[in-house]
């Protein structure tokens, strides 16, 4: 039995500058330069395609949006109703808080003695609060009797009673109370 015997001809001579440093060094970054063009091509159709899906998905969106935008705008008449209605309920409480206010000054008119005179009130809903100058001890006393006898008036509260300044006769008296009408 004979032995084949295979020859290898390579008619291109090798070139000494490949078995360098340098040419060892261009030969591997040729190798590798390949696989890195490979690469950045599949990233580059990658992103190509992935732009058609996101296309859509900003095409839906823009249309989702569209579609809010006229339901809003068809519910538009019955907000403006709405927030006119809420207008007036407001309105209405207002004045109706106020009337109560009104409806306070003939209360405190016969409850105050003559002689008492209130340099600042203030009147919330349900509550006032006041301070005043009196005269004398017996206006101050009838004041405060006639706050508490009141059927008016609950929940009264005399904060502070000081002699006013030198000089000037009478007592300053700071009050607080919740009214009922």
């Amino acid at each position: 039995m004979s032995k084949k015997i295979q020859y290898s001809i390579n008619l291109l001579p090798k070139d000494p500058f490949f078995n360098t440093r340098l040419g060892r060094f261009l030969s591997w970054s040729l190798g590798a330069g390949r696989y890195i063009v490979i690469f950045t091509e599949l990233v580059v159709i990658v992103c190509f395609a992935s732009r058609f899906v996101l296309d859509r998905r900003v095409h839906d969106l823009n249309e989702s949006i569209f579609q809010k935008q006229m339901i809003i705008q068809s519910q538009s008449d019955f907000e403006k109703e709405f927030r006119l209605a809420q207008t007036k309920i407001q309105n209405y409480q207002q004045l109706e808080q106020q009337s109560n206010l009104v409806e306070i000054f003939p209360l405190l008119q016969q409850i105050m003695p003559e002689g008492l005179k209130l340099e600042r009130l203030t009147i919330k809903e349900r509550s006032l609060s006041g301070v005043g100058v009196a005269d004398s001890n017996r206006v101050l006393n009838d004041f405060i009797s006639n706050l508490q006898l009141s059927s008016h008036f609950s929940n009264i509260n005399v904060g502070r009673i000081e002699s006013r300044e030198e000089g000037m006769p009478g007592f300053t008296i700071q009050f607080s109370s919740v009214f009922d009408l």
